[in-house]
């Protein structure tokens, strides 16, 4: 066994050195000018779509150039929050100054819109494509509104913590989490009831929240405590509390990668974290003042709107490259033994053949050739093949790493195989 450890060892140093790699390879490859004042941002595969607080615009950027498509979109007054609706190919936009939500459906020539009054000072806003449904938080009612993607209508107004400010969604769980900026905590709402089932505290001032849903971990940034709290999907515990940059307010996580990004306002970068280690393994210059952060999976890109510079920088983040494969070890050498094989059925026979080794290889050891119907191994505690043939009260709890191989022989044949 000492072999197999020293090879995991191996892989655990070379991942450490891809992990670094990778972060050098983490690069800016645009600014681009949009209006006055961008906020937020919310990102698809070819577009990303930016609010701009104080000219009350929304910006389109076409996610392959990195160009504004056209010019601004005039929607409500003093827009923050915005979110793209995948199912009603909408995008949502909620309005602080005028206490609205406005459904904008963006066209090649022409925009339409639909006008939904929220209230209560609506700030952050996401969607749950599984169930048409979309969250907008009020953070002068302490509440969270509902709208009916399908008719564009409030079907529910939830009350939560204080001062709620950035929202998300758990596609896969149905579960809403509002980060409560005054209330120093997060809500965790059931998307089928519309009930807050718990309260979870986090760090001071939580300003917004993010949520990888396969993974089934929520991440908070904690604007007055420079850190991001971990919650735990399954359990609503903090797991974990990262430190990042300095006033970090936007927060967003990518399912390709497990990375997180965290715009810290203050010092104007992002930080890059791994869910796998809940660490920093990367910081990033971007503009002045950035706010918004969203990720576009499928190029593993990152816009990051920049408050005090009127522009979205474009961050380049490729996924890790695994080293290749180790090479097959040698085959066994020393004694070898016979072992009869009925036919019929697929005859279970204990070897020590290595790992890696090809199936080829382990059928060749059959004689006479051209006997073998086929060949199933069980690897590691997991079937890699699979026949109705196997014995199945064959005890295979003591067996090693390919310790067990399979063979279904047309007739009567033998196996040679090495001596244990």
């Amino acid at each position: 066994m000492k072999p197999r450890i020293l090879l995991v060892l191996a892989l655990v140093m070379g991942a450490a050195l891809v992990a670094q790699d990778a972060a050098a390879q983490r690069t800016v490859i645009a600014t681009i000018l949009v209006g006055d004042r961008p906020l937020d941002v919310a990102a698809t595969p070819m577009r990303a779509f930016v609010t701009n607080e104080a000219d009350d615009t929304l910006s389109i950027i076409d996610a392959t150039t990195n160009a504004v498509v056209g010019v601004p979109l005039m929607v409500g007054d003093m827009p923050r929050g915005v979110a793209v609706d995948p199912v009603n190919l909408a995008v949502y936009v909620a309005n602080y100054g005028d206490d609205s939500v406005w459904a904008v459906y963006v066209g090649e020539v022409f925009s339409t819109w639909d006008v939904i009054p929220v209230g209560g000072g609506p700030e952050g806003v996401a969607v749950m494509a599984s169930t048409n449904r979309i969250y907008v938080t009020g953070v002068a009612a302490n509440r969270v509104s509902v709208i009916d993607g399908a008719t564009n209508v409030v079907t529910a107004n939830i009350p939560v913590g204080n001062a709620p400010s950035g929202i998300a969604v758990n596609q896969t769980t149905n579960r809403i989490y509002a980060a409560n900026r005054l209330g120093n905590s997060v809500s965790v709402i059931d998307g089928a009831t519309n009930n807050v089932v718990t309260t979870v505290a986090v760090g001071n001032e939580p300003r917004d929240v993010a949520v990888n849903a396969t993974t089934n971990r929520v991440y908070v940034s904690n604007g007055m405590d420079n850190t991001v709290s971990v919650i735990d999907g399954a359990t609503n515990a903090v797991v974990a509390t990262i430190g990042v940059g300095q006033g970090p307010t936007g927060v967003a996580a990518n399912p390709t990668t497990d990375l997180v990004y965290v715009a810290n306002t203050d010092d104007g970068s992002v930080s890059v974290i791994s869910e796998a280690t809940n660490a920093v393994v990367d910081t990033v210059a971007v503009g002045g003042g950035p706010l918004g952060v969203a990720v576009n999976p499928v190029a593993n890109r990152i816009h990051v709107t920049n408050n005090s510079d009127d522009t979205v920088t474009v961050i380049e983040d490729p996924p890790e490259v695994l080293p290749p494969p180790l090479p097959a070890p040698p085959g066994p050498v020393g004694e070898t033994e016979d072992v009869p094989l009925q036919g019929g059925v697929c005859n279970p026979v204990a070897t020590t053949y290595p790992d890696n080794t090809p199936t080829g290889t382990i059928a060749g050891a059959v004689t006479p050739a051209g006997m073998v119907e086929s060949l199933w191994q069980f690897e590691g505690g997991v079937w890699t093949g699979w026949s109705a043939e196997f014995p199945a009260a064959s005890d295979l709890t003591h067996i090693d790493f390919l310790d067990v191989v399979f063979v279904c022989v047309e007739g009567a044949a033998t196996f040679t195989r090495p001596v244990p």
